[in-house]
């Protein structure tokens, strides 16, 4: 049925397709999991979705034309599968072993509000892909444009390296019984505070790039907005300022805390130069027990996590 459709009418189609797939899973697997009171595949799903519409966006608008710039369509591909691959994974895991997610704890006694976190989810794996969808629906080869791709491309696994590498050095310093209750200032996270978000922002930009040398319309550059997003997001809104303040909350009395953020870039490695959270001497000093919302527990703080929506 994909095949029937008329090619100068391809373009708008796979919008409209992979816009189909997405939410049409985000829907199906939200009615199931209102339905047995769980959001423990919440995550997978995201991933799945991810993978189904970059593969989708690859093979729908095929061609076995020898102009047609089949290769970087699939490495693209297979960055963003990889990528979420990893992350849903790493996510499934973390609630498997945890018995679930605390971010699900009201939205679970309320069907619409559990609803529109997987509506939510269906619009950021959408503006996740979006500008590799523009690299997708065109036939156009890019000739010497890609070797633009290749820094896209380079930038993607500098970013997922460093994002990966963060995780796995927090997993393993969470996993020690000798370092409950203490704040990681090892490996990546001596030169940056929040080193898997600098990946997840690097990577994003990365195939951004990628994408780029195959638009066909100065309008797909606006699609630089997705990235940007993302990136504001984790800075401004649910990342960074959520995660400064628990930490500030759990050890905003412990000197050694107080140091670590007076010589440790928030963001970038080795950066302090767009600082703008939290200066040593705003630091306040509280007893943690007393301040409002607070949670004692390790797993319940300071969870580090690359997924931010």
């Amino acid at each position: 049925l994909l095949y029937t459709i008329k090619f100068e009418d391809m373009v708008l189609s796979l919008f409209y397709v992979t816009l189909i797939v997405d939410f049409g899973l985000q829907i199906v697997f939200g009615i199931l999991s209102i339905l047995l009171k769980t959001e423990k595949f919440y995550d997978f799903i995201g991933a799945l979705t991810h993978i189904s519409c970059a593969f989708l966006g690859v093979f729908y608008n095929w061609n076995t034309s020898k102009e047609f710039s089949f290769e970087p369509k699939l490495i693209q591909a297979i960055c963003i599968s990889v990528w979420a691959g990893k992350l849903g994974a790493f996510l499934f895991y973390r609630v498997i072993k945890s018995g679930g997610d605390s971010r699900f704890d009201d939205a679970k006694k309320n069907p619409v509000k559990l609803m529109v976190y997987w509506i939510l989810q269906g619009m950021w794996v959408y503006l996740n892909i979006l500008p590799s969808l523009f690299m997708w629906t065109t036939d156009d080869k890019a000739n010497t444009l890609v070797y633009v791709s290749i820094i896209g491309w380079v930038l993607f696994f500098f970013g997922i390296v460093f994002e990966t590498v963060s995780d796995y050095q927090k997993t393993v310093f969470r996993n020690n019984p000798d370092n409950k209750g203490r704040f990681i200032t090892t490996g990546l996270w001596s030169i940056s505070r929040h080193p898997n978000y600098f990946g997840e922002i690097v990577l994003w930009f990365g195939l951004f790039i990628s994408a780029a040398p195959y638009f066909n319309s100065p309008w797909s550059f606006f699609s630089v907005l997705c990235p940007l997003g993302t990136a504001l997001q984790i800075c401004f809104l649910s990342g960074i300022p959520l995660l400064e303040k628990s930490g500030l909350v759990r050890w905003g009395q412990d000197e050694e805390y107080r140091e670590y953020l007076a010589t440790v870039s928030v963001l970038v490695p080795w950066c302090r130069c767009c600082e703008c959270y939290t200066a040593p001497e705003r630091v306040p000093i509280t007893t943690p027990a007393k301040e409002e919302g607070y949670r004692s527990t390790d797993e319940d703080n300071l969870v580090e996590d690359t997924k931010s929506q």
